[in-house]
């Protein structure tokens, strides 16, 4: 793999050069995972992968870029990169922001399955209280709303053995656009929401009703495993990146509010060059979904005895 310096030239999409640094770190020149450790833990919703990664773009990115984080647990997204003067022409022209100024990551590990080691729950995971969507909501000074594009960073990690290490074995970074464009499900999951209060016997429980979400899991894709890969709308950043190669395209339908017609969203999947650069056919639907999906939630885990055997007393 051929390591130019993400800032040896001036890109403009920010996720594309997200992706390159980040490859480039946590990959070597023959496309094997190097391996590092993590920080400890701290409290109970701090994820210092969030933080490593975070690390990671902030010293491999041009200075004119800027790293943000979100700086506390439970706030999405974790990570927006801008570049400021973009960003303020945009905003003064009442433009709508692209990837070229602003991109909002969240950072998505997934765990490897214990018997297989490819990635658990392939065809779903967990996206806490918050749907993954297009765009996403940010806040200025002056607490007035900002939607951005986003962008999210798919991680399965593995463990060496030695020393508590950690290496990420399949990586991918994948516009929101191809999860869900659903900017109303978004703005109803995120907005302000009821609780159920004075519940119980005395009166002082409470149901926060906060919402758990589960969507598609692109590393369950086979494609996707062990291989570190950018998903994006553009179709040209082969052109703008030349370590970047074009190497498939990808869809995925739904039906329309009617229910009657077919449509479809195309995206636009890239590697590393110098690891993988040869032109495979289109993929159609590709995420892998749950089967057997019903609306109906799973008892809590029950608690099973059997009293039947007098020898037990």
């Amino acid at each position: 793999m051929t390591r130019t310096p993400v800032g040896g030239q001036r890109p403009t999409d920010l996720p594309a050069a997200a992706f390159l640094a980040l490859t480039q770190s946590l990959f070597d020149h023959e496309g094997r995972p190097v391996p590092f450790v993590l920080r400890g833990k701290g409290e109970v919703q701090d994820d210092p992968f969030d933080t490593h990664v975070a690390d990671i773009l902030e010293h491999a990115l041009p200075p004119e870029l800027r790293v943000l984080r979100a700086g506390k647990p439970l706030v999405s997204p974790d990570i927006v990169l801008a570049r400021p003067e973009e960003y303020r022409l945009l905003e003064s022209g009442g433009a709508d922001f692209d990837t070229r100024s602003i991109v909002a990551i969240e950072v998505k590990k997934v765990s490897p399955d214990k018997k297989t080691g490819l990635p658990a729950r392939g065809s779903g995971m967990d996206y806490n209280s918050t749907p993954p969507c297009e765009t996403v909501r940010l806040y200025s000074p002056r607490n007035e709303e900002i939607l951005v594009p986003s962008f999210y960073f798919f991680s399965l990690l593995g463990q060496t053995g030695r020393g508590g290490e950690v290496y990420v074995e399949s990586m991918a970074l994948v516009a929101g656009s191809a999860l869900s464009k659903d900017s109303d499900l978004y703005d109803r999951i995120t907005g302000r929401r009821k609780k159920a209060i004075g519940l119980g016997t005395y009166g002082d429980g409470a149901d926060r009703q906060r919402p758990m979400l589960v969507f598609a899991n692109p590393l369950g894709w086979p494609w996707m495993q062990r291989q570190a890969t950018l998903i994006s709308e553009r179709d040209d950043l082969d052109e703008e990146f030349p370590d970047l190669a074009y190497i498939r395209s990808m869809t995925r339908s739904w039906k329309s509010s009617e229910g009657m017609e077919d449509k479809e969203e195309r995206f636009h999947c890239y590697r590393v060059a110098a690891l993988d650069s040869s032109v495979e056919e289109p993929a159609r639907d590709p995420f892998p979904t749950p089967r057997k999906r019903t609306e109906q939630t799973a008892q809590r885990g029950r608690f099973k005895i059997d009293l039947s055997d007098d020898s037990i007393f």
